[in-house]
């Protein structure tokens, strides 16, 4: 069990896999030293937290070489412009369905899940006290860190009310950034 999971009570189900699958399973389990019991419910949990959702909040896949063509034709000001005013929206809409609730730790959360499943990008958000650090580390290039990194700005000065300490990379964003607790709910 991870950090900040908890502990849930088992059910037992029987499942019934055509063979190819149950094979399948066996061996995506045996590659990743899982057991095929944890693998399923590795699936279960990310169609639930992710595959559904996303489906349901609009998301579409493209392949990373087609992504990367696209942001590689945008200039840096626009990619700015397009981080500052649509994707804050994007992360406040996700918060608001998948938790009912658009406070800034609930935004802070959607980014979470929103990284938590693809395999092109991971995040780290960690707290202390009213010190946050949000680390996104990704596989598309510095067009995406440009436009990881006016989203981030945007979303601490919204939602936070403070301006944030950002570092850029061609494949790292870290945000630090304090709460100001005084004007910040949650």
């Amino acid at each position: 069990m991870s950090k900040g999971e908890t502990e849930e009570k088992s059910v037992v189900r029987t499942i019934r896999f055509t063979k190819s699958s149950a094979h399948s399973l066996e061996k995506e389990a045996a590659e990743t030293g899982m057991t095929v019991n944890a693998l399923v419910n590795s699936i279960t949990r990310q169609h639930y937290e992710w595959d559904k959702k996303a489906f349901e909040t609009g998301f579409t896949s493209i392949h990373k070489s087609v992504l990367k063509a696209l942001l590689n034709e945008v200039d840096d000001k626009t990619l700015t412009r397009i981080g500052q005013e649509v994707l804050p929206a994007s992360f406040e809409d996700m918060a608001s369905y998948w938790f009912q609730d658009s406070s800034p730790d609930s935004i802070l959360n959607a980014v979470r899940m929103r990284f938590k499943f693809d395999p092109l990008t991971r995040t780290e958000v960690t707290k202390k006290g009213d010190e946050y650090t949000v680390v996104l580390r990704h596989d598309l290039g510095p067009k995406w860190s440009v436009l990881a990194e006016a989203t981030a700005r945007a979303l601490t000065r919204k939602n936070f009310h403070t301006e944030p300490h950002i570092t850029r990379g061609d494949s790292v964003i870290t945000t630090r950034f304090r709460a100001d607790s005084k004007k910040s709910p949650g």
